[in-house]
């Protein structure tokens, strides 16, 4: 087999934090790879330096690219070469940073403007797309039934949404090499089935011939093509092999830290209050426009305490809409007839309940980013949590500052208390805000697909601290698609269809109404997988 890309004894550093190396590894033509490991393991910056966004250490501007031992070399059919230049087209690429990118700064780029460009390499449309571009663009809108997210703008699509618009981008190009980092979370089971088919089929087909590294947590989420796996740990490679095996120890890795005797603390005075509100949430006739798209129609629906919700959906439903309006992100659409009404804690104003409330999301999580440049540290984004504000404004009290470090402690993180979020994993940033959302006692979590990015280990942990917390008192609303994620205390499922409430009610009538209507286009709403 052709070698496309490989390393030697390349290393990446960043201040003093070795982030990945030395490794040696070889890309071989149609030997499609995964790559897998905990979270700060060194899996995207292994993506990043196959793909040349980023150096091996010492060798930016080296002409001869080799550097005390080190090497990088491409040679997609024309010749070695150690720069990537010329090259970068041809290695797709599909990432949680690029979905922040367009979250962040380019909120207004059309989903159709988004694919086109990748063509060019640049993540914006500068210039204007040949016929037989816009054709290939066209045909992957179609294959991926995203006809009708193409014209919308990025900032009003969900977060399944726009990442089906970047697998969109990366295959449209049909390159050489395909990378692909998480690119599954996110999306609804139909979907990940969907792509995962498309996957296998680009790997398979001659005129697509894209060879396929993957980075991925759970074993569900790696393609069928993909033969080879290599493990990553402390940035090094642990381990290479067959694919039956590695990902057998992807799972296996999980009852480490489940079984593990992890305390968790009682619940705070807030927490064992919480059963003296009448409700945590009511929303009365509550629509959502945005941009002239209407995201979620009339839904009437209340969290009282005790209850811990699931709300699930496909794609689009409207799942994140619902939590950002009870952070009061959103507020309800008005028209002729009024606007509807969302109250939280039972009544409480929002400036008293933003910090009684727990919350984890993906656009949270992004403007730390956006107002921050993710230059806060680990422990300053948990203290963060007690004042519900993005960043410090005042100085942490001393139980503050113990209990966000014993947060920090219990998500495997105290070591890198001081470590700025832009230089962790996005999995262990994930875990930061976990730590943050329940370090101060809430009230009421909003989970926002929590778990995406963590390692199976951290999983376990997250849903041994979910189980025992909701045991102490604690109610939550959990946005997921995965039915892994479903834990036994979630006694209550809302499901969304289109932005409209499809069903309602207990977990046990959840299960009865879905088995009724497994199989029929309204069960898509249903975790599966």
């Amino acid at each position: 087999m052709h070698c496309l890309i490989e390393l030697t004894e390349a290393s990446v550093t960043r201040g003093q934090t070795r982030l990945l190396g030395p490794v040696s590894w070889r890309l071989l033509r149609g030997r499609h790879a995964a790559v897998i490991g905990e979270n700060g393991s060194g899996k995207t910056t292994l993506l990043k330096l196959l793909r040349g966004e980023i150096a091996p250490d010492q060798m930016a501007g080296q002409a001869a690219g080799r550097t005390q031992g080190q090497s990088r070399i491409f040679d997609f059919g024309h010749g070695p070469q150690s720069s990537p230049i010329g090259l970068r087209q041809r290695i797709g690429l599909v990432s949680s940073d690029m979905q922040d990118f367009y979250f962040l700064h380019a909120r207004r780029a059309s989903a159709r403007s988004v694919i086109l460009a990748g063509f060019f390499d640049t993540p914006l449309l500068y210039d204007e797309p040949t016929d037989a571009q816009l054709a290939l663009a066209g045909a992957i809108i179609d294959e991926l039934s995203i006809g009708h997210l193409a014209d919308r703008e990025m900032g009003t699509l969900s977060t399944g949404q726009a990442r089906m618009v970047l697998i969109a981008r990366a295959l449209a190009a049909r390159p050489d090499v395909l990378l692909l980092d998480e690119c599954l979370e996110g999306l609804d089971a139909p979907t990940r089935r969907e792509i995962l088919g498309l996957l296998d089929a680009a790997s398979a087909s001659p005129e697509a011939r894209a060879t396929l590294v993957c980075v991925a947590h759970r074993a569900g989420d790696v393609p069928d093509c993909v033969e080879h796996v290599t493990i990553l740990d402390g940035g090094r490679i642990k381990a290479e092999g067959g694919r039956e095996a590695a990902l057998r120890g992807l799972a296996d890795d999980a009852p480490r830290l489940a079984a593990c005797d992890l305390p968790v603390t009682e619940p705070g005075e807030s927490q064992s209050a919480n059963g003296g509100y009448p409700y945590l949430v009511r929303m009365d006739n509550v629509s959502v426009v945005c941009d002239g798209t209407r995201i979620l129609h009339a839904v009437d629906w209340q969290v009282l305490p005790g209850e811990c919700w699931a709300v699930v959906g496909p794609n689009g439903a409207g799942k994140s809409t619902l939590l950002r309006l009870i952070t009061s992100e959103l507020a309800p659409y008005a028209d002729e007839a009024g606007a509807g009404t969302v109250s939280r804690l039972g009544g409480m104003p929002m400036d008293e309940a933003r910090p009684r409330l727990g919350v984890v999301s993906p656009a949270l999580q992004a403007a730390y980013g956006r107002e921050l440049g993710w230059a806060v540290s680990a422990l300053e984004t948990v203290l963060s949590g007690f004042r519900g504000s993005v960043g410090m404004f005042d100085e942490p009290t001393d139980d503050e500052l113990v209990t966000a470090r014993e947060w920090l402690n219990r998500v495997g993180l105290v070591d890198l208390a001081d470590r700025p979020l832009r230089r962790m994993s996005f999995g262990q940033q994930r875990r930061v805000f976990l730590a943050r959302a329940m370090a101060p006692g809430p009230d009421l979590l909003l989970l926002d697909e929590p778990l995406t990015g963590l390692d199976a280990p951290s999983r376990a942990l997250m849903r041994q601290s979910l189980a025992r917390l909701s045991g102490a008192g604690l109610s939550f609303v959990l946005v997921t698609h995965h039915a892994g994620d479903m834990i036994d205390a979630i006694n209550r499922v809302l499901v969304l269809e289109a932005g409209r409430v499809a069903f309602s009610g207990s977990r046990e009538a959840y299960e009865s109404w879905r088995s009724a209507f497994r199989g029929a286009d309204i069960a898509k709403g249903s975790v599966t997988g």
